[in-house]
């Protein structure tokens, strides 16, 4: 948690913008990293021809796709297609995105994996467990917190992601947050109950004495379809939690007014203007 904070002050200081993010997304992961597993010296060559190899196949076959889809995204926004419809399309394009990285990233993460010593993969789940103990805290204070506190909490924290690509918002977009509140259901615990299920089976994993073929299968399935471990209650939550969203981003567009919408899209645009520099 220290070193994420330190990285959000290197950021706020700095101006950070995406372009920053990804041009050194070396370090940073290393940075990362290093709070979970400390590599040897030929694990951290490996890696980095890795991470070398992710990131240029990103550039230039990701970036594209990206660019591609914001400027689908922008002429939704200008032609006032934004319905149920085209939102469900934008999420499951965004999801799409990712499941490609992790899909490309995959086999090497295993092949990485195998050369973990006994050390090594238990000081990884003793970490695991740490940054569960913490979630675990902060649900504890969420659930100490009277329903007002944590409705004031969650508009508040709405108010301000909504403000961010619309600009000051209306008194009508400001009830309509408001009334919301109560439309999402709370995955906390069950958010957590997953990471615990699919860390022991990763455990289980790593503590078989072998790093067979079966442990490459097993391993790379674990990494490709962890929603597999997220019990019916926490996808029904979710579920419900994607359809109010849905509305909820429905309602905001829909009150917005013009000039609303032209910040939208600025913001919008600015960010298609980072990712096409990060080809520059």
């Amino acid at each position: 948690m220290k070193k994420i904070i330190i990285l959000l002050c290197v950021f706020l200081l700095s101006g950070c913008s995406t372009k920053f993010v990804y041009n050194n997304a070396s370090w940073l992961v290393y940075w990362y990293l290093d709070d979970y597993v400390e590599l040897n010296n030929q694990q951290e060559e490996q890696f980095d021809e890795m991470l070398n190899q992710w990131m240029d196949w990103h550039r230039s076959t990701e970036l594209p796709k990206y660019q591609a889809h914001i400027e689908e995204i922008i002429s939704d926004i200008k032609t006032k297609q934004i319905d149920e419809e085209r939102i469900a399309y934008h999420r499951e394009k965004g999801r799409d995105h990712w499941q490609r990285g992790r899909a490309y990233a995959a086999p090497d993460i295993v092949t990485l994996s195998k050369t973990l010593n006994d050390k090594q993969v238990a000081y990884l789940f003793i970490q695991l467990e740490k940054q569960n103990i913490e979630d675990e805290e902060e649900n504890t204070e969420e659930r100490e917190l009277t329903t007002t506190q944590q409705t004031k909490k969650w508009v508040k924290r709405n108010q301000k992601g909504a403000k961010k690509w619309i600009g000051k918002l209306n008194n009508k977009q400001t009830l309509h947050i408001t009334q919301y509140r109560d439309r999402f259901e709370k995955t906390g615990d069950h958010w957590l109950t997953y990471k615990r299920n699919y860390q022991q089976a990763l455990n289980a994993l790593f503590l078989s004495p072998e790093r067979s073929n079966k442990f490459e299968e097993t391993l790379l399935a674990l990494i490709l379809y962890p929603d597999s471990y997220r019990s019916e209650a926490f996808l029904s939550a979710s579920e419900a939690n994607i359809k109010a969203s849905t509305e909820y981003l429905m309602g905001i567009i829909e009150l917005a007014d013009k000039k609303q919408i032209n910040r939208m899209i600025e913001e919008i645009e600015a960010l298609k203007q980072d990712i096409v520099s990060l080809n520059d």
